[in-house]
């Protein structure tokens, strides 16, 4: 099978993917058999075909997505405002709370992951976590409208990405067009981070074992769905906006958008089951503008 090129000076085939994960179980433990006995190229069971089948969405990706190095975000054009500058002292505070019954959250089975599954120990699944208050926690707050023509540039630090215990970490995270986003493993297990956008480039990486990194960026604002499919219940969101106006609501719902100018703004609370609300506020330097979002529960669930 042909070699797929996914990330800078990385080629990976089926049997570049079996070899590397070889040779990191030989150098962990001398005793433990080989890829679990697999021979290059030729996997078999379950595991055998998850992989096939990640390889082979891989060289769709190449194939449509294109396999050219990724050269970096562009500069921020003239006139940008730098990074980490306060506009006034205006704030926008509030919180999103889940209104009626939280659906329970269910157990993620890893057993057919031995480098995921861990005996005696829950892995749970992160779409809808409500707090015993109410809070509603990943939801994805920003700014929409208020802020004129301004043109913001985006943080030189990258957003972090991380693969642990099988799971993307966060489930979702916040970034500014034009800023870096360091995708990494730290799983001694082959993952991919495969993109899925509309406004933006879509991807799709290889990740095989730990200590494996790739820094991606995108340029237009929208929520793009993350997905490794080499385990099927890995998933993740990366919430892209032109200006840092922006947060994912923590364990208790609450949110806080500081230095902003005195205005009126529009604001919108989007999360990945329960869809997105926005609202009209007004702020004042000094006088903290507050709303709140209820998500009903939906029917049947």
């Amino acid at each position: 099978m042909p070699g797929l090129l996914t990330v800078s000076h990385q080629l990976t085939s089926v049997n570049d993917l079996f070899y590397v994960q070889k040779m990191e179980n030989a150098s962990a433990t001398a005793s433990r058999p080989v890829a679990r006995g697999l021979a290059p190229g030729r996997p078999t069971g379950g595991r055998g075909r998850r992989v096939v089948q990640a390889v082979a969405i891989l060289a769709c990706a190449a194939a449509f997505a294109g396999c050219a190095r990724d050269s970096g975000p562009p500069p921020p054009p003239p006139g940008a405002v730098p990074a980490g500058t306060s506009l006034g002292g205006a704030v926008i505070r509030g919180s999103v709370r889940f209104e009626g019954k939280a659906p329970p959250r269910k157990a993620i089975s890893m057993t057919g992951e031995a480098a995921c599954h861990k005996p005696n120990t829950l892995t749970l699944t992160e779409d809808v976590i409500v707090a015993p208050g109410g809070g509603l926690r990943n939801v994805y707050v920003h700014v929409v409208s208020g802020l004129g023509d301004r043109v913001f540039a985006a943080p030189a630090s990258p957003a972090v990405m991380d693969q642990a215990g099988c799971m993307f970490v966060p489930h979702v995270l916040a970034v500014q067009s034009g800023q870096a986003i360091t995708f990494q493993s730290s799983d001694p297990v082959l993952h991919n981070v495969r993109a899925v956008a509309k406004k933006n480039r879509a991807f799709n990486v290889s990740m095989p074992g730990k200590g494996k990194s790739v820094n991606k960026w995108f340029s237009e604002p929208e929520v793009v769905a993350i997905r490794c499919d080499v385990h099927a219940w890995m998933s993740g969101f990366i919430a892209v906006e032109g200006h840092p106006f922006h947060q994912v609501t923590g364990p208790d719902g609450s949110f806080s958008l500081e230095g902003l100018p005195a205005g009126e703004y529009v604001v919108e609370a989007w999360h990945e089951k329960l869809g997105a609300q926005r609202q009209t506020v007004k702020t004042a330097d000094g006088q903290p503008g507050t709303i709140e979002f209820i998500f009903p529960a939906r029917t049947g669930g």
